[in-house]
């Protein structure tokens, strides 16, 4: 009987662990320099003021909006360079016109995201410029060692 309730036990934990590890949100890859700005942490590091915080954050809600039109305007584009790889007959010229659109709105794209880091930059102080410098510089460094580290 005390065995049956010990694996009766041992079988409800791991369903229970399985469960929540199911259940859990995956890690997002990548580095978010808005969110790492206007995290608790991020906004005492720097010691960002509240009309700083707002300015920065109008600024990520305007990418994050001109990104999702972004999205919306080219659901297929993955789907369409696959139909012209694997149709009967390749067609060069349009595989060309598509790439050439592609390149001009990443192009755009990349254009607002540096203007956007522009921004962001002269919102800072000098003062904030140099802290965000070296937490940059500590997470570049974070990045490349655990890059290596892979290898």
């Amino acid at each position: 009987m005390k065995f049956k309730m010990l694996v009766s036990a041992a079988v409800l934990s791991i369903a229970a662990l399985s469960s929540s590890v199911a259940m859990a949100k995956p890690h997002k890859e990548g580095f978010n320099m808005y969110r790492m700005l206007l995290s608790e942490r991020g906004i005492s590091r720097l010691d960002l003021t509240k009309v700083q915080q707002d300015k920065i954050k109008s600024i990520a809600d305007a990418e994050k909006a001109a990104l999702k039109a972004f999205k919306e305007r080219n659901p297929n584009s993955r789907a369409k360079a696959k139909a012209l790889v694997h149709a009967e007959v390749f067609d060069e010229v349009a595989f060309r016109q598509m790439l050439a659109k592609q390149q001009t709105e990443r192009t755009e794209l990349a254009v607002m995201k540096a203007k956007n880091k522009n921004a962001v930059w002269n919102t800072l102080t000098t003062e904030q410029r140099e802290k965000l410098k070296k937490v940059m510089k500590r997470k570049n460094k974070q990045k490349r060692s655990k890059h290596h580290a892979e290898k």
